[in-house]
């Protein structure tokens, strides 16, 4: 301590800093876990690791330290947290660290991390994906996806991957090679697949295929498996609800078999590997083409059986012409005539009848064809999700989303002073295209 000639006496910053050096060895002499989200991470040549770490709340950063793992524990540490988890420490983490408290005179307060625990790390993602599945039930979005209908034959495919994947190369070979030579458009929207720029990079995709909307039968997101952690991005709620309320049906095959990500669960249909999704698609078509050639055999097996009865009809008659007079012969052969004309005419009656049959068939599917009810002035009007069929089910404040041929109109249910006991609608807005 310096004595000033004022009567007062100060210490020196060095001292100061001994001081608090020493209040903190005092109160924390040894060490504790600690809860904490990486913000930054690095590595200098000698294999030392430098981390800022931050608690936040609500996005708002309310607590912050650094920390550094010295090379010794930091390989030791690194490795065991991979072979746990598939991923190495990254920016975004929320970890449980042991770590003692330390003061130096120069580099101030930080942590000296002394183990990670890789199960919290794993746990607080399991926590943050039941969160954001129960979101998604009490909004109600979690099975829009599941209620749009599967096209009979999905050819034109949007494909949401890496175009370096090894998964996104799988999936178009199984198409492009399939053994029935089926024929598949597929286009790539390349998004990021992994990493804290994935879950934008997907939701992009995404808005990009909604708008090219008419173009497509399904929209198809894959890539080729990973460890728990390169998967977070797919248990985003904000991608999740991106997924539900897609215009097209969503077909997933992120590459794992274990746990669905919340992607997996909003999605219309789930497959395990991007091959499966290809297979998927090719059993869908092979299962169409055999009802055509079921029909085609129906058909040919009717005819036969026409031919065959007439026949042995005409064996019959042509028996009966041997025992008669000669003078009868020429009525017989007159009539013989006769039925084989009738059979002619029987055998076009029943291929005319069942190339109508097929023919009306094909403009009873087109006429029911939603897109095209749609076109001849009617909408869908739809009520949580559900189509809407009776009035008596709307209550005051309930939101409708009325889709037209060419958009969509979400109203509001309101009761006017003129219309006492009458549900009115009240437009909100309208989302061309949606």
């Amino acid at each position: 301590m310096e004595k000033l000639s004022i009567n007062r006496t100060a210490c020196s910053l060095y001292e100061l800093a001994g001081l608090i050096k020493t209040a903190v060895s005092d109160s924390f002499p040894e060490s504790l876990w600690v809860i904490a989200e990486i913000a930054e991470l690095k590595c200098n040549p000698k294999g030392h690791c430098y981390l800022e770490l931050v608690e936040k709340n609500k996005d708002q950063t309310v607590a912050q330290i650094k920390a550094t793992c010295w090379s010794y524990e930091y390989r030791r540490i690194s490795r065991t947290f991979e072979k746990a988890t598939g991923e190495s420490l990254n920016p975004g983490m929320k970890i449980m660290l042991l770590a003692s408290v330390a003061f130096h005179e120069v580099y101030g307060l930080s942590l000296n991390i002394r183990d990670i625990d890789p199960t919290y790390t794993m746990g607080e993602m399991a926590r943050r994906k039941k969160e954001v599945i129960e979101r998604l039930h009490k909004e109600g979005v979690i099975g829009l996806n599941r209620e749009l209908p599967l096209p009979l034959v999905p050819q034109k495919i949007a494909v949401i991957s890496s175009k370096t994947a090894a998964g996104y190369g799988d999936f178009f070979h199984q198409l492009d090679t399939n053994p029935y030579g089926y024929r598949f458009v597929h286009i790539l929207f390349p998004a990021l697949m992994q990493g804290r720029e994935a879950e934008a990079s997907i939701i992009s995709s995404l808005l990009q295929i909604s708008k090219k909307r008419r173009l497509f039968d399904i929209a198809v997101i894959i890539r080729g498996g990973g460890s728990v952690t390169d998967l977070s991005c797919f248990d985003s709620y904000e991608l999740a609800c991106h997924i539900a309320r897609s215009p097209l049906p969503v077909i997933t095959g992120i590459g794992h078999e274990k746990d669905d990500t919340v992607a997996d669960i909003v999605a219309h249909t789930r497959m395990k590997t991007p091959t499966a999704v290809a297979e998927f698609l090719i059993s869908g078509m092979r299962e169409f083409e055999e009802g055509i050639l079921e029909i085609q055999q129906r058909i040919h097996s009717c005819t036969g059986r026409i031919l065959r009865d007439e026949g042995y009809r005409l064996d019959r008659v042509s028996q009966r012409l041997s025992f008669i007079p000669s003078q009868l012969a020429l009525s017989a052969g007159n009539r013989l005539e006769m039925l084989s004309k009738d059979l002619e005419s029987r055998i076009r009656d029943c291929f005319r009848n069942e190339r109508n049959r097929q023919g009306g068939m094909e403009q009873a599917i087109r006429l029911l064809d939603p897109a095209q009810v749609l076109r001849r002035g009617y909408s869908i009007t739809r009520h949580k999700g559900k189509i809407l069929r009776d009035a008596s089910l709307i209550r005051k404040g309930d939101t409708l989303r009325t889709t037209l041929s060419n958009g969509a109109i979400t109203s509001i249910a309101k009761i006017t002073e003129e219309d006492k006991g009458h549900e009115q609608t009240e437009t909100a807005y309208l989302l061309p295209g949606f």
